[in-house]
């Protein structure tokens, strides 16, 4: 494998914070925010020369998924940061 990376990102009442991230280039870990309501973890990989670019995101709720709370931050603060919005992946709730 080439690459494989990944990015967490984590929902809170005051918006979209960086998580851990693990590089080609190393590791930065941060800890989970105490009122964090969802994480998402982008993956990233690439398994040969000629292979594409293969993007995927897991989401781990920390509230029940149907709470009005995450439904007003998804509205507020958008259901993908906005540095993966590219990505082209979507969050189902």
């Amino acid at each position: 494998m080439l690459s494989d990376e990944y990015y967490i990102m984590h929902l809170t009442p005051h918006g979209w914070v960086d998580g851990m991230e693990k590089t080609d280039r190393g590791t930065v870990e941060r800890p989970v925010p105490n009122d964090a309501v969802v994480s998402l973890t982008f993956h990233e990989t690439v398994r040969g020369l000629l292979s594409q670019k293969e993007q995927w995101v897991e989401v781990e709720y920390r509230i029940d998924k149907s709470s009005d709370m995450l439904k007003i931050l998804f509205a507020t603060f958008g259901k993908i940061p906005e540095r993966f919005k590219s990505w082209n992946v979507k969050i189902k709730c």
